[in-house]
């Protein structure tokens, strides 16, 4: 394994909120900088990896979720990940990033929600999704341990724990922008056989 800098980013949907903390390898020790911020999401995967000293892959992690629910998955006949992003905000799915104002326009095609609170339920999600619960919607990541609860399903987008806007525009920003160009960790194999010189891995952390 090779990997010549390391990069965490704090994400927001508010664009003044996100930061970034690199470590950067020179050959014989890291040297970790002070978090800074994000600044434009357009450069920042190139702006990373030409502060490489030395040869090696650009391993970054962002705090957005990168992945989908398996139930969600085999309901829209999900071949692989980057399938889906591909396929994300064009033909039928093109409103798939557009979070539903009202329980009427939620569907497989268009599944985060709500827009705003006052008169929303999780169950208008379930029942538009086809789900008997909010288990359903979670990723094996992010069920209940013997440490800690459920996290908040991606498609929820209400509350102080909800992370759908973020995925949104995390993944309009990063990933699908530079998807021909980055891996995506585990989907395109481990960080052993990914991290390669050249190579700029995205993850989640």
């Amino acid at each position: 394994m090779s990997v010549a800098l390391v990069a965490h980013c704090d994400w927001s949907i508010d664009r003044q909120k996100r930061w970034t903390c690199v470590a950067v390898y020179d050959g014989s020790r890291w040297m970790i900088s002070a978090p800074e911020p994000v600044g434009d999401t357009a450069t920042l995967l190139p702006r990373l990896r030409q502060r490489a000293k030395v040869d090696g892959a650009t391993l970054v992690g962002f705090d957005f979720p990168i992945g989908l629910p398996e139930v969600y998955g085999r309901a829209i006949g999900l071949c692989s990940f980057r399938e889906a992003l591909q396929t994300f905000g064009t033909g039928s799915f093109a409103d798939w990033f557009v979070v539903a104002e009202h329980r009427r326009q939620i569907s497989l095609h268009r599944p985060f929600y709500p827009m705003r609170p006052g008169g929303t339920q999780r169950q208008h999600l379930f029942d538009a999704l086809g789900v008997a619960t909010g288990n359903d919607l979670l990723r094996h990541c992010e069920r209940a341990t013997g440490e800690r609860g459920n996290a908040c399903m991606i498609f929820w987008t209400l509350g102080g724990n909800q992370v759908g806007k973020a995925a949104i525009t995390g993944w309009r920003e990063i990933i699908v922008p530079n998807l021909a160009e980055i891996a995506l960790w585990p989907f395109d194999g481990g960080v052993d056989a990914l991290a390669k010189p050249d190579v700029t891995i995205v993850a989640e952390t």
